[in-house]
């Protein structure tokens, strides 16, 4: 059975999609470091639009490699929850507002298990860099975590997490843009 990995040896198309992914991850990352107290009061809104946008790059990502990718549905039905769930969060933005740190962490836990999983598809490809992916996955995973047991943590707190776990996933999917770039 090929991996995922062994089937970048061929082809990736739109491995950019990754690295704007992942600039997008960095620049709310950035602007919530900048503006704890606006980011806290605007995050649902922000969030919900960030999900649907990374959703529909996901999806178009997923399609256009689902010839190439042996896991290719597993991105595209991650990427159609981001879409899902980023509709419902605009729709809803009173609703999104009181839950939006337990959906962001569980959303930021999805995020961690799929980096956790693409860094053993490249450790098996035997890339070098697979060890920081892993390291990014526990960590995000770790700081959802603590976002759900701590809710109460204060306004402050939980915006730097969230942020330095957005930073954390933008510089995986940046990093990941450019390994796959040089698999194809």
């Amino acid at each position: 059975m090929s991996t995922f990995v062994q089937k970048l040896e061929h082809a990736v198309k739109h491995c950019w999609i990754s690295f704007v992914v992942g600039i997008l991850f960095i620049a709310i990352a950035v602007i919530m470091l900048l503006f704890p107290i606006e980011s806290y009061e605007t995050i649902s809104r922000v969030f919900a639009v960030l999900m649907f946008v990374v959703g529909i790059f996901e999806v178009v990502f997923a399609f256009s490699n689902r010839k190439l990718l042996p896991g290719w549905g597993w991105i595209l039905s991650l990427g159609i929850l981001d879409v899902v769930l980023g509709v419902f969060l605009i729709a809803h933005p009173y609703l999104s507002a009181s839950l939006i740190i337990f959906i962001l962490a569980f959303w930021l836990i999805f995020r961690g298990f799929s980096l956790i999983g693409t860094s053993m598809d490249l450790q098996r490809f035997g890339n070098q860099t697979w060890g920081w992916y892993l390291a990014i996955g526990i960590l995000s995973i770790i700081c959802a975590i603590g976002i759900i047991f701590f809710p109460a943590a204060g306004e402050f707190t939980v915006v730097y997490i969230i942020a330095f776990t957005f930073l954390f996933l933008g510089v995986a999917r940046v990093l990941l843009s450019f390994d796959l770039k040089k698999l194809h």
